[in-house]
């Protein structure tokens, strides 16, 4: 139908021009350059046949044209796309060998996406995080301040910063980029946590405590405020502890150890503390009231070791003497109160009134054989060699030597000093003595070596 429909046209226009040509038979002169010679003759209907032929030629070439840009524009923007689609494809490629621990299959992909996007910030992270886990800490530093040249205050690229100096032990710098991260960010939690983490580990809790205030003034969650709570109550112990240490100030050190046992009745470091508090101020007699006070309420025989300490100090072993008599007539049934007694009786040269507490324990109770190490000293001391010697090779032949551990209630973290804060969970008011099936923890057998001072101490 569309060939017919053509033909019919062409036919139609012949005839139309025929028609045309019958009424206008002249001759009509065409000068096609100067001169007389350069002279064409011809029909009047041949000029304008040939001008209306010359501009259907001029419209279908025109179209031509039109459509060969067009199709030269398609072909170069799908191979832009092509290219693109390519590139993009080798970011997300990266990130799955990142994902794999392919790390310098990573790297490649990525620097070739970056050779043609040259200011592809998110490109540059990845490829800073990859160096980081490969262990190339110095080119995730250099990548990081790519991105920081480019989005000088680009949050992620800071956080990450502070946290590959942080990674380094470099904390000036750590704290330098997390600090600026708070500046672009102040709700920034991530950069909060870390400042206070590395205040922590620096001692610096005056910044840590008020880290941990504006964490809590910035977060949301309930849950998760609830733990910060209760470190922000270590926090304001330490802080309290290095008023009363550092600069001596005993007013204001004791109010924050008032305002944690205030927070939490049982919280020890805080007991300790106030009596050190105490002391300074001339009030020893206060601060053993203090102490037994808080060990009747705790039981944490950390408390009971601080006012042996202080009273031996003191010279007044006979405060400490006294409770302990109290507790093994309010508590027949602990012999560890007992064998406390017997130790302190020996590490004040009383060896009879040790003798006299520690024969009364039974044998079995301490599987460490604490008890046979103490009644070895008191015979040593007497003179009593045989004896000595019979209960001191018990002692060598047990599996499990006398050691007095402090053991994290958190995590099980074995110390032989006590502690405000465990160093292995980093949570306070954590450390108490084994009481659990015996009072010591196994150790290794060089430690009997020198046993005498171990009793002594």
């Amino acid at each position: 139908m569309y060939i017919i429909t053509i033909i019919i046209a062409i036919l139609v226009l012949i005839a139309f021009f025929e028609y045309l040509y019958a009424l206008n038979p002249q001759m009509v002169p065409l000068h096609y350059a100067p001169g007389q010679h350069h002279i064409l003759n011809g029909y009047l209907i041949i000029y304008i046949f040939s001008a209306f032929l010359i501009g259907i030629a001029l419209i279908i070439i025109i179209d031509l044209l039109k459509d060969s840009i067009s199709g030269i524009k398609n072909l170069i923007y799908r191979r832009s796309q092509y290219i693109k689609t390519e590139l993009d494809n080798s970011v997300a490629r990266a990130f799955d060998a990142y994902i794999k621990g392919q790390y310098d299959k990573g790297i490649d992909l990525i620097k070739k996406y970056l050779s043609n996007y040259p200011d592809s910030i998110s490109a540059y992270l990845l490829l800073a995080k990859i160096y980081k886990h490969k262990g190339n800490l110095k080119e995730s530093e250099n990548t990081l301040a790519k991105v920081l040249n480019i989005e000088e205050d680009n949050v992620t690229a800071l956080n990450e910063a502070g946290n590959l100096y942080k990674l380094g032990n470099d904390y000036e710098k750590a704290v330098f980029y997390f600090n600026k991260a708070l500046e672009y960010m102040p709700d920034n939690l991530y950069a909060i946590t870390q400042l206070r983490d590395i205040f922590i580990k620096r001692g610096e809790w005056k910044n840590a405590y008020r880290m941990s205030k504006l964490f809590l003034s910035q977060s949301k969650d309930k849950e998760i405020n609830k733990k910060e709570e209760q470190l922000m109550l270590g926090l304001k112990y330490e802080f309290g502890r290095y008023l009363l240490e550092s600069e001596n100030d005993t007013e204001r050190s004791e109010k924050r150890f008032n305002q944690v046992l205030s927070q939490n009745k049982n919280f020890v470091p805080a007991y300790l503390s106030l009596g050190d508090v105490l002391i300074k101020k001339g009030k020893i007699n206060e601060s053993f009231e203090l102490w037994e006070k808080a060990f009747l309420k705790t039981g944490n025989l950390a408390l009971i070791i601080k006012i042996e300490d202080v009273s031996i100090k003191a010279n007044h072993p006979e405060n400490v003497i006294k409770f302990y008599q109290e507790l093994i007539h309010d508590n027949p049934e602990k012999w560890e109160y007992r064998l406390f007694l017997g130790k302190l009786y020996i590490r004040l040269e009383m060896i009879d009134d040790a003798l006299s507490n520690l024969t009364i324990i039974p044998v079995s109770v301490f599987k460490d054989e604490s008890l046979n190490l103490l009644l070895a000293e008191c015979y040593f001391k007497r003179g009593k060699y045989n004896d000595a010697s019979v209960n001191f090779r018990k002692a060598l032949e047990s599996r499990y030597p006398v050691k007095l551990p402090f053991v994290c209630s958190n995590c099980g973290f074995t110390a032989y000093n006590y502690s405000s804060i465990c160093p292995s969970c980093n949570q306070w008011n954590t450390f108490d003595i084994k009481t659990s099936g015996t009072l010591y923890e196994t150790g290794s057998k060089d430690y009997l070596k020198n046993i005498t001072s171990v009793i002594s101490q």
